[in-house]
């Protein structure tokens, strides 16, 4: 559904339907907005690879980059290169350092080394919303991330696009519902109609994390004696 449609539901379903109404168009749209945020969230988010947040640039040396706080997670990594790029954390990366060097041989690795090369590892956990770069790029480049994030834009008026899936959209209207019976107003708040409508919008938040998981599950693929397994 639209926006537009969102509000006029909204309107109908709470019996705000005449001026001056008991929440302005102004609220809706930060509640909606709000309601399409925590609903990502919960579903643990909006799989993207093409949007301009995915693509993050690097100097030579670079040690941190910096990824949009957006970024709910981040699935897997290509270099420009087309070439993949592990991702660790920094306990996983001390436990497990070695790696190889351009003839095969095994030589002793650590974060702070100050070996440079090609880009081979993103360890992840070191300062929030930044990746740490391993080893040290030899040349400026870009990294690709995969990744799962809220939503770009906030809701602002009637002609904002929803990111979710429209088949979610009108389980939004639980979340907004919340909200607007939370408004410290006497003739808004209600405390019971509040909670109901939260625990309708969690419940619907529930199973669409339990669908979107078994979702992703039959998308792996196993592989045994080189026969993929479905």
């Amino acid at each position: 559904m639209e926006v537009a449609e969102l509000l006029e539901l909204f309107r109908l379903e709470t019996d705000d339907i005449s001026e001056p109404f008991l929440w302005s168009d102004a609220e809706f749209f930060i509640y909606l907005s709000d309601a399409q945020d925590t609903f990502t969230r919960r579903i643990g988010g909006i799989a993207d690879s093409s949007s301009s947040i995915t693509k993050i640039t690097f100097k030579i040396n670079d040690t941190f980059v910096k990824y949009d706080e957006r970024i709910l997670r981040i699935k897997s990594a290509m270099d420009d290169q087309n070439r993949k790029i592990t991702l660790r954390n920094s306990d996983n990366f001390e436990d497990n350092p070695g790696m190889s060097d351009d003839y095969g041989s095994m030589v002793n690795a650590g974060l702070d080394d100050g070996r440079t090369g090609p880009l081979r590892y993103l360890v992840t956990d070191i300062e929030e919303d930044k990746i740490r770069l391993y080893p040290l790029p030899d040349k400026a480049g870009f990294i690709r991330l995969y990744v799962y994030r809220q939503p770009l834009n906030r809701i602002v008026n009637a002609d904002s696009i929803l990111e979710i899936q429209s088949h979610h959209h009108l389980a939004l209207l639980d979340w907004v519902k919340y909200k607007a019976f939370m408004k410290q107003d006497v003739e808004t708040f209600d405390q019971v109609k509040a909670e109901d409508m939260r625990a309708t919008f969690e419940i619907y938040a529930s199973i669409a994390t339990r669908e979107k998981a078994t979702r992703e599950d039959r998308k792996r693929t196993v592989v045994y004696g080189g026969v993929p397994m479905v």
